[in-house]
């Protein structure tokens, strides 16, 4: 679907699953314009495959964008004009523009802390450890939650983000989400599990206290009552 080169951008240096983009792509009413979507990523990883050279190493304050954030939301922008916003199609595009954009702004940890998960995302699988981070700060051993729908707890396929606050799973569980289409309260559960600082991949703590896992790493997870 992409070329060869572009591919191992998206799955290696962002970290995206490229077969949630590809899924994506091939939905019936997304397929119709998978060929323009297609153009669109390719533009955008090679801006940013010019621009890594340059990229500064310290975090850019918000709200200052530089050239390649602004060649991706101009081409983005010029191609969501063709639909309505109410569209599937023009929802999709403009969750990878903001992916895209993101990490054009600021790399990986731009990208994956500032992520949207309400509707459909580019799926983002850290392999490695994120800086910056205070994983330091952490206990050797920390207990962290989820919120999340008790699939992932019936399948054992979990997410990597998880936190060590109570209160903030609660409310991805039942707050966070409840004005959208999919939710079901029935089907919302927080999980609890004691696991190693050692296996940490992110840590954040403040504001959502996000610990990110390897979920090959979750042993003995239970729903949290």
């Amino acid at each position: 679907m992409f070329s060869d080169s572009v591919a191992d951008f998206i799955a290696n240096s962002m970290k995206i699953e490229l077969d949630s983009i590809e899924s994506k792509l091939n939905e019936p009413d997304i397929q119709p314009h998978q060929a323009q979507i297609i153009d669109a990523i390719e533009y955008f990883v090679t801006e940013i495959q010019g621009y890594e050279p340059h990229r500064q190493k310290i975090l850019l304050p918000f709200g200052i964008s530089n050239k390649t954030e602004d060649a991706i939301d101009h081409y983005a922008v010029t191609l969501l004009n063709n639909f309505d916003p109410e569209d599937t199609v023009y929802q999709v595009i403009d969750s990878i523009r903001h992916a895209f954009s993101s990490y054009a702004f600021n790399g990986l940890h731009q990208l994956y802390t500032r992520q949207e998960n309400e509707s459909w995302y580019p799926k983002i699988v850290l392999t490695e450890v994120l800086e910056p981070n205070d994983i330091s700060n952490l206990e050797q051993e920390i207990t962290v939650y989820r919120g999340c729908d008790i699939g992932e707890y019936n399948t054992s396929t979990y997410g990597q983000a998880w936190t060590t606050s109570l209160d903030i799973a609660r409310q991805f569980a039942y707050g966070h989400y409840a004005n959208q289409l999919w939710y079901d309260e029935s089907k919302r559960v927080v999980l609890k599990c004691n696991y190693n600082r050692s296996e940490v991949l992110f840590s954040h703590q403040s504001v959502e206290f996000e610990v990110v896992v390897n979920a090959e790493k979750l042993t003995d997870v239970e729903i949290y009552t």
